[in-house]
């Protein structure tokens, strides 16, 4: 393996799996290790035998870049362990908890839509439920305090 099938082959390991952004900078870092490293009187090939295998460099660089907080990498990770394991149900319940960089861990919910629809429906029913009970708890005294006003306000217009 050459240096450049090396970084091709890191390219394409960290591609989809880590920002844009970072997967150049890691590409740049790796490229400029090389030429300072020869530039020191290294071989390719030493640097090479060195570096190993760069889809277990990527896999590092990748698990590095989650642990650092990149949400980016995160969820690419998840989208491939799901792919992976077959699990590429739209509707299926799950939970993601992401931590920020600045130390807070903010929590996602993913729900499919017939369970959402089936929520709002139990919020509507109970909603209509409460509102009708205490209807009908409030009528028995509401009746005749109606009948009391409109009688009074008949005997005021005379």
């Amino acid at each position: 393996m050459t240096k450049t099938e090396f970084l091709e082959a890191l390219r394409r390991a960290l591609n989809g799996n880590m920002a844009a952004a970072s997967v150049e900078d890691n590409l740049k870092f790796y490229e400029n290790y090389f030429y300072s490293e020869e530039a020191k009187g290294r071989s390719e090939a030493a640097v090479l035998s060195e570096l190993g295998d760069p889809r277990i460099l990527a896999r590092t660089l990748i698990d590095a870049a989650e642990r650092a907080g990149d949400a980016y990498a995160r969820e690419a990770n998840e989208t491939q362990f799901r792919a992976a394991s077959g699990a590429q149900n739209r509707d299926e319940y799950r939970e993601e908890a992401y931590s920020q960089g600045n130390g807070r861990t903010v929590q996602r919910v993913h729900m499919p839509g017939w369970l959402i629809a089936i929520l709002v429906i139990m919020v509507f029913v109970v909603v209509i439920s409460v509102v009708g009970s205490l209807m009908w708890a409030i009528l028995p005294y509401l009746i005749p305090v109606v009948l009391v006003v409109y009688i009074i306000r008949l005997f005021q217009k005379k």
